[in-house]
């Protein structure tokens, strides 16, 4: 399931009169609104959050909590109680922002959000097996597909309109490009240092609060700058058909063994006659992945875990086929596309990822204000517990 990427959150109570006289239709209906009232007062679904043109009920809420433990469930994570609050209020913050921005988006931000969330959906689908595992996945997480490109698309809409109001209107200079690349300067580094300055020039500097910001300044640097460290890389494409039972992981019978050395030996020959690899991965390998990855895939040495393979992976003059390389879990056939050793990424290939890490802590230290600007602008009220509610 590593495939699910992060997911958020996707009744009212009624008092109803029953009439006099009324007709065996009336009397259906009676009875029906009567249950629904009953439900409502056993499960009440208040509201949290109104403001112009929408509002947000407890359930929504519920939900999206639902989604999010679900979301952290897939990855091994879980969302310990004593945070639920927090969460629970970042979650109403993000449903308020988004019922916003999906009115105030205009017909063209609209389109390009669809376009966004459409392709966000397919590479999503391609990550699956099938089509039918897709949905089994994000049911089995407790995500039904509908609710999940619902959400895909409302958050397209958020980011599109973000992007056109806060993170189109930024620039981001050369030298502050730079100044990461070479130091580790970023938005955060350059605020906290400010402030650290205005400390030191008001004679603050034998506080607590200097010391440690001192230390957190110097950390925040380094994990910059780790991060443009690139370890020992090898893009290469493989081909594989299993000797052991992929779910069991018990060896395959001797014979069924030997057939799968002799196709192994025949989709060699294949290669070597000038066939294109991905093209014989597609048609021959038993990766569950290859119909999405043609085989190729980008590792590091440390994530090899099969020495035959990686002393390939790793030895293999760039462009040649292996000969079939023998495993414990199979046969391999190996074609090298690029290493690149440990080391700096170089500043032409790290410039474009670091402007944009520079442009998203600009528009996240703009967000606050832009923020409380929409919620003045459309009357946002949070409603309190146990306030009443309609």
């Amino acid at each position: 399931m590593k495939w699910i990427t992060r997911l958020a959150g996707a009744c009212a109570a009624a008092l109803v009169l029953a009439v006099p006289f009324a007709s065996a239709a009336d009397a259906t209906n009676t009875d029906d609104s009567a249950a629904k009232l009953s439900a409502d007062l056993l499960f009440p679904n208040p509201v949290v959050a109104r403001g112009k043109g929408f509002e947000i009920r407890q359930n929504d809420v519920d939900d999206a909590i639902t989604g999010l433990r679900a979301t952290l469930a897939a990855q091994g994570q879980t969302l310990p109680e004593s945070q639920r609050g927090d969460a629970e209020a970042r979650t109403l913050d993000r449903m308020i922002l988004s019922r916003i921005l999906l009115q105030k988006a205009t017909p063209e931000e609209k389109a390009k959000a669809k376009e966004s969330a459409d392709k966000f959906i397919a590479e999503t689908k391609k990550r699956a097996p099938s089509e039918e595992s897709y949905r089994r996945q994000l049911i089995a997480v407790g995500i039904k597909p509908e609710v999940f490109e619902k959400r895909a698309f409302e958050q397209a809409v958020v980011e599109t309109v973000v992007n056109h109001e806060i993170r189109d209107k930024l620039t981001i200079a050369p030298d502050e490009i730079k100044a990461y690349y070479d130091q580790g300067v970023d938005v955060l580094v350059r605020d906290l240092q400010a402030l650290l300055e205005k400390m030191q020039q008001d004679g603050q500097t034998n506080t607590a609060f200097y010391s440690d910001g001192t230390n957190r300044l110097a950390a925040m640097k380094q994990a910059n700058l780790a991060r443009l460290d690139r370890p020992e890389t090898v893009r290469a494409s493989l081909i594989i058909l299993y000797t052991i039972d992929v779910v069991t992981r018990t060896p395959l019978p001797a014979e069924v063994q030997a057939d799968k050395k002799a196709r192994i030996e025949k989709i060699l020959a294949r290669l070597k006659n000038g066939e294109d690899f991905a093209k014989v991965a597609r048609e021959s390998s038993e990766d569950p992945d290859v119909m999405r990855s043609s085989g190729e895939y980008t590792t590091t040495r440390d994530n090899v875990a099969i020495p035959e393979l990686k002393a390939a992976l790793f030895s293999l003059p760039i462009g040649q086929v292996s000969d079939i390389i023998t495993t414990p879990i199979g046969f391999y056939l190996v074609k090298v596309a690029e290493r690149n050793a440990a080391g700096k990424i170089p500043f032409d290939k790290a410039e474009s990822d670091i402007r944009n890490l520079l442009l998203s802590q600009e528009v996240e230290k703009r967000l606050p204000a832009y923020y409380a600007q929409l919620k003045k602008e459309y009357d946002v009220q949070i409603v309190p517990p146990n306030a009443a509610n309609p």
